[in-house]
């Protein structure tokens, strides 16, 4: 996921909660949309932390490879295996 696609995700979430708390006071709004953002962000933030761990086994799994016995077409199956969908 690229930086503009977390972006766009955690605006959607702060225009909604603008949006369904309109008639709030403004202090309640303030804390509704902080709390907005921590949520998309914390969401956001577990997506990338999967993504790393999957580039990392990845990573390790090419590591191991027995250079006597595998080739760079091997590494490039690894690499080229789905992973992990947002």
């Amino acid at each position: 996921m690229n930086k503009d696609q977390l972006y766009h995700q955690i605006a959607v979430t702060c225009l909604k909660t603008l949006r369904e708390g309109s008639n709030a006071e403004a202090g309640d709004q303030v804390k509704a949309l902080y709390d907005a953002i921590d949520t998309a962000f914390q969401s956001q933030f577990a997506l990338l932390v999967t993504e790393l761990e999957d580039a990392k086994e990845r990573l390790n799994h090419i590591a191991a490879l027995d250079p006597e016995r595998h080739t760079l077409r091997d590494a490039q199956i690894i690499i080229d295996q789905s992973g992990t969908a947002h």
